[in-house]
């Protein structure tokens, strides 16, 4: 399995940086450019799909914001294809199919597909992670599952397993990874804002240890317990 690198998150921080100071679309040239130039290049194809994702965003336009949406899920597909063990682009797409406006034309009768979608890529994700050395943001894989079920209003699928389960296996490492932190503890912190103890303590718990140094963490962890 192809796990996340220091290079993959410098990469996702230079490219958010770019799109906030609106300089993304040169660094996106680039990237494309090296994309073309060897299309069986897996990492070439996961340098092209991260920075899209990363630039998403500051993307303002709303039907812009779609198109890139779109554009960014069909990269991570290509990269896919090319690398089907590819941790960091599995997770991507499920998340940004989980993310995906709703309210453009056809699209909004497309979300239970959508989210079906995610459902099977991180079915995946945490079948192939199972046989893998431990490494702590695998948890958000579970916790991003577990955002999708409820987003699809539906129970987990039988045969998972529980996420209080997953989190207690998790180990309380730091993920250090300054970038793309932010995206992996999304799920956790969306689950412990919606969460009543002792769910959310075991879900605060887990998400400090792995990302304490987002600011999110720390705005999320202040919020009163849901009654």
């Amino acid at each position: 399995m192809r796990l996340i690198t220091p290079v993959d998150d410098e990469l996702y921080g230079l490219a958010s940086t770019a799109g906030k100071l609106g300089r993304a679309a040169k660094l996106l040239d680039r990237l494309a450019d090296a994309r073309r130039a060897d299309p069986t290049d897996a990492e070439a194809a996961a340098r092209y799909a991260l920075a899209l994702m990363a630039v998403l965003p500051s993307v303002g336009v709303e039907f812009a914001a779609h198109a890139r949406f779109t554009a960014t899920i069909e990269a991570f597909g290509d990269v896919l294809s090319l690398d089907p063990e590819h941790w960091l682009a599995r997770y991507g797409r499920a998340r940004l199919r989980a993310l995906i406006p709703s309210s453009y034309g056809t699209y909004s009768v497309q979300m239970s597909d959508e989210l079906a979608s995610a459902r099977d890529d991180l079915d995946h994700l945490r079948t192939r992670q199972a046989g893998h050395a431990p490494e702590p943001y695998f948890v958000s894989a579970h916790a991003l599952a577990a955002v999708v079920d409820h987003l699809a209003g539906d129970p987990a699928p039988a045969g998972r397993p529980a996420l209080l389960g997953a989190l207690a296996a998790c180990p309380r490492v730091p993920v250090r990874l300054p970038a793309l932190g932010a995206v992996l503890c999304e799920p956790l912190a969306t689950l412990y804002a919606g969460s009543a103890d002792p769910e959310r303590h075991a879900i605060g718990e887990v998400m400090s240890a792995l990302y304490g140094d987002q600011a999110v963490v720390a705005a999320v962890r202040r919020q009163p317990v849901r009654r």
